[in-house]
């Protein structure tokens, strides 16, 4: 049980999203919760399990394990992550599989770009608002850099959706925010081992962050 509960309908309301395979409803709840209660570990668990990225996932359990650091079943969660971040850092031998031969390469397909939706782009921008206030306040590394994550990946949606009004966004109300945030990235890179497995994901997350002021 968490050191601090949510209010009894905003959990199970997630609970129930995500077992209705509602991932951005379940995840939309989850963050309202984390900004209200950054040490609700339950939160934060669930919260990692609606990201596809894995170096979001470990941000979140982390966060759930400074929580709870004794627990087992947290610790060997983080262990299992570890595992998939090393593969996909690094790759594994994959069996290759014979092409018939008259099959021709398959042509990539262009990313179809969304249709300008400002008014989506804007209640995106203002969700980041949270993360803005959030990542500022937090003293706690940890804090940051999970704040953080969410802060980037909130913009880039809304950038896909309206990019000049995401730019603006990012440039201003945002800025601060952000810069502290790539800031905290560089400096666990400067002190981490270039061999460590989650150099290259922290580094596309630096590089995530920094390209939003383009």
């Amino acid at each position: 049980m968490s050191k601090f509960s949510a209010p009894p309908d905003r959990l199970p309301q997630a609970r129930a999203a995500l077992e209705r395979h509602e991932t951005e409803e379940a995840q939309g709840i989850l963050i309202s919760i984390v900004v209200d209660e950054p040490h609700n570990q339950d939160a934060w668990l669930l919260l990692a399990n609606t990201f596809d990225d894995l170096e979001r996932r470990m941000e979140c359990m982390q966060r759930a394990r400074q929580m709870n650091p004794n627990s087992a079943q947290i610790a060997l969660a983080i262990q299992e992550l570890k595992t998939h971040i090393y593969q996909d850092a690094f790759g594994q031998p994959q069996p290759e599989t014979p092409a018939a031969p008259s099959a021709a390469p398959a042509a990539p397909q262009p990313e179809t770009p969304a249709a300008s939706q400002p008014e989506l782009a804007q209640l995106l921008l203002d969700a980041a608002n949270l993360f803005v206030h959030a990542t500022i306040m937090t003293m706690e590394p940890l804090e940051t850099r999970a704040f953080g994550a969410e802060l980037v990946h909130l913009v880039e949606r809304a950038r896909h959706y309206d990019a000049l009004r995401a730019h603006r966004w990012a440039n201003t109300t945002g800025r601060a925010a952000l810069v502290k945030y790539e800031k905290a990235l560089t400096q666990l890179l400067t002190n981490m081992p270039h061999q460590d497995p989650q150099v290259l994901g922290l580094r596309e997350q630096r590089q995530r962050a920094l390209d939003l002021f383009k």
